[in-house]
């Protein structure tokens, strides 16, 4: 297509990023390389923000408190909200629990010794902190900076007795090479591996979501940008990690199919971008387009006031 008329286009309709619920095995989705289950989509009923980046814990009630960038066009910025679901996958409740007055996404979460930290992505300050999460409270705590770097979907893996740290820099690479940091500490000091870029390629780089590891398999969520951002999910069977070497080669490909694209509120979903797992809950992202010329320019004026 014309690039004109693909830009033209694209003025005419607001982009949301939508999240998605199944209840599923992810072990049998891995051992099958088949992901096709009934979707509930969480429903936005405005077009005036957008949820993305979904990360998962079960609380004590048995409700599900998935960790999202809640971004509103009106800020052009993300923040991090709560979302509390209930075991049906209704949405119940909507908190904003971290606004730092610059763009935040990934709040990627790592539970250890009875604590849960929680990594959000914040590229544009130029630095990594780490936050500690009290369900009690439903409340985030800044504990300190991990790395001083626009690290982008920082994700972390413990294997073989130290931490292991994965994410893009923000950047015209940030889609396409990958690196990779190491520590003995969760909290650092953080170490480059020593391959670093370890990666780059446009199909399967960028993080997706939390490691999956299935019979002793590490599997490695990332994003398929190759034709545009966001388009899809691969996932990566991890072969070798070490402190100088990295090997994951692809192992299948998650995207929206006829089955499980269309939204309760007759929306189609036409990318996937994130995806994790809490017990049986599979939770995803997804984007849909609206008509609305109004609105997307409006939104299109306020990106160019914030750049």
């Amino acid at each position: 297509m014309n690039s004109f008329i693909s830009k033209f286009i694209d003025k005419l309709y607001v982009k949301q990023w939508q999240i998605g619920l199944c209840r599923c095995d992810i072990k049998e989705i891995i051992r099958s390389k088949i992901f096709n289950p009934d979707i509930n989509w969480l429903s936005l009923n405005t077009m005036d923000y957008f949820h993305a980046d979904p990360f998962m814990l079960r609380a004590k009630d048995g409700n599900l408190e998935i960790f999202v960038e809640d971004f509103k066009f009106e800020d052009y910025y993300g923040k991090i909200a709560l979302l509390t679901v209930d075991n049906n996958y209704s949405q119940v409740n909507r908190k904003i629990v971290l606004d730092t007055k610059l763009h935040l996404s990934y709040p990627f979460i790592f539970k250890e010794n009875d604590r849960i930290y929680i990594f959000p992505e914040a590229g544009h300050s130029g630095r990594l902190a780490c936050y500690e999460y009290d369900p009690v409270k439903q409340s985030i705590t800044f504990l300190q900076e991990i790395l001083g770097l626009p690290l982008l979907d920082p994700t972390i893996i413990k294997y073989k007795n130290k931490y292991w740290m994965f994410g893009t820099l923000i950047g015209k690479n940030a889609d396409n090479k990958l690196y990779i940091f190491y520590s003995k500490n969760l909290l650092g000091p953080y170490i480059p591996h020593g391959g670093n870029p370890v990666k780059n390629s446009l199909n399967g780089s960028r993080p997706a979501g939390n490691f999956i590891v299935i019979d002793n398999v590490i599997y490695r969520p990332s994003q398929n940008c190759k034709n545009q951002y966001g388009e899809s999910i691969t996932i990566n069977e991890v072969k070798i990690l070490d402190e100088l070497n990295f090997i994951e080669e692809p192992y299948m490909l998650i995207r929206p199919t006829l089955k499980n694209q269309i939204t309760k509120d007759n929306d189609k979903i036409l990318t996937f971008h994130t995806i994790n797992v809490v017990d049986d809950t599979i939770v995803v992202d997804g984007i849909r387009w609206t008509f609305s010329p109004r609105n997307q320019w409006k939104n299109y004026l306020k990106n160019r006031e914030m750049s």
